[in-house]
């Protein structure tokens, strides 16, 4: 991908980023590696028992990370019948061919924000930003609150 602004840079050499020619203008253009993760950890609407995701609102990055991913493992605020994937295909946010596994997890994106669910928690979200000022703020406040996460559906 190119990457503008790093032309004469020492960000080029300490990066190891190369540079190519613009196939259009002839000029050299710096040019990034395509990001490869390990794993995509997605949070969605709903899911099907065959894999299949359902994004609803916007997907933002979520299908691109999920694409660019050698595996997916998603959480879903609820698993429902394969029968309405099958109703309205053209909702499948991603195939369940390419998710590795699905765990049900009401309020799993909590305490952000999951469209059409819920809202974020700016309560606890202020919360943690205070006391993660500090390594032990941040510790103290792990350790107050446990977080409990039951695998209530698998796929894969």
């Amino acid at each position: 991908m190119p990457l503008a602004g790093m032309a004469g840079s020492d960000l080029l050499t300490a990066s190891g980023f190369r540079s190519v020619a613009d196939p259009y203008s002839g000029r050299e253009v710096v040019v990034i590696p395509a990001i490869r993760p390990d794993v995509a950890l997605l949070h969605v609407q709903e899911a099907d028992e065959d894999g299949n995701l359902r994004i609803q609102g916007a997907p933002y990055e979520d299908v691109l990370l999920a694409k660019a991913s050698s595996r997916i493992i998603a959480t879903a605020e609820r698993i429902v019948p394969r029968e309405s994937f099958l109703e309205e295909p053209e909702r499948t946010a991603l195939p369940g061919f390419l998710v590795d596994m699905v765990v049900e997890a009401p309020k799993g994106a909590w305490p952000t924000s999951c469209a059409y669910e819920y809202e974020y928690d700016s309560g606890y979200l202020t919360a943690y930003a205070s006391a993660a000022r500090t390594q032990e703020g941040f510790e103290r406040f792990m350790n107050s609150r446990a977080l409990k996460v039951e695998v209530l559906a698998g796929h894969g």
